[in-house]
């Protein structure tokens, strides 16, 4: 646990810097290794230590970085070998010893970026619906608490559009879970395709899903969930399906508490058109009544 907490804020660091600032980093710590190298000669090797730069480029800055770090540690540990020339008469075996070095370097390189693209799969799957590939609730509240942090900084509102299927669960015993799935997959495309670029859409789970909505005005809120709810009604429609669904639609001009407390105020204003007939958009403006509102519904 103490590891970590050490190794997390200088992973955020690194992750900041751009790539050529990363490479400087690294270039400079094989300078710093290759003076000791050096001055040891070929009776303290230090050639272990330039895996530390190669890693540190390989994993921020890329595969092609790796390699040329990977490249000049290897001139800079050959300085060792020609300090040891009396010793090693012949040119062959500084040579050999060098290609080893850069042998054993790129290895390492070429294994660090592997994991690394495998690493960012399983991160990408891990924030990812697996039925409909958009956003899941984890990946959702995370980004929601950011955009959130950014309101708060910048003086802007978002607003949270939760939408419910209105009788999926009919849907899914008449039909069974493949047609369910099916209706599920189209919803989410349709979502998807309908919102702007600087918006946001997730699976929560089941049948419910919510958008977040960045910084529009109270009429640009209004006339992007119409379009939305439009375009959804319509593919609902083409799957010949007897579903509809109920929108409930949240602005914040100030932020609230936390991403948790946004989206049960958004669910409570979806409930509430539940509980008035269904298949309608309610549109509400969060404060202090509103959210003593959302903590008591459901």
């Amino acid at each position: 646990m103490k590891l970590a907490g050490v190794l997390d804020p200088a992973n955020r660091a690194m992750i900041k810097l751009s790539r050529g600032r990363v490479f400087a980093l690294a270039l400079a710590g094989v300078l710093l290794i290759s003076i000791p190298d050096a001055l040891f000669g070929y009776e303290i090797s230090l050639s272990v230590f330039y895996l530390g730069p190669v890693g540190i480029a390989t994993w921020y800055a890329g595969r092609t970085s790796g390699v040329a770090i990977a490249l000049i540690s290897t001139l800079s540990s050959l300085a060792e070998y020609f300090t040891a020339a009396p010793v090693f008469a012949s040119p062959a075996i500084m040579a050999w010893n060098g290609l080893l070095h850069l042998g054993f370097m790129l290895t390492v390189a070429y294994l660090l970026d592997s994991l690394r693209s495998h690493v960012e799969i399983v991160q990408e799957l891990a924030r990812s619906d697996p039925l409909t590939g958009i956003f899941n609730r984890r990946a959702f509240l995370e980004h929601l608490q950011y955009r959130l942090d950014l309101a708060a900084r910048d003086a802007k509102s978002i607003a949270l559009a939760y939408i419910d299927l209105d009788d999926f669960k009919r849907l899914n015993d008449d039909g069974g879970h493949a047609e369910g799935d099916r209706v599920l997959r189209r919803v989410a495309s349709t979502l998807r395709e309908s919102i702007r670029r600087s918006d946001v859409v997730a699976r929560l789970g089941g049948d419910e899903f919510i958008v977040l909505i960045n910084g529009a005005d109270r009429t640009g809120v209004e006339s992007l969930v119409a379009k939305v709810r439009e375009a959804l009604l319509r593919a609902l429609d083409d799957e010949q399906v007897s579903v509809t669904c109920s929108v409930g639609c949240m602005r914040f001009p100030a932020p609230p508490p936390d991403a948790d407390a946004a989206i049960r105020a958004a669910d409570a204003l979806m409930y509430k058109v539940k509980r008035q007939g269904k298949n309608a958009v309610a549109f509400g403006v969060y404060d202090d009544q509103t959210k003593r509102a959302a903590e008591t519904a459901r």
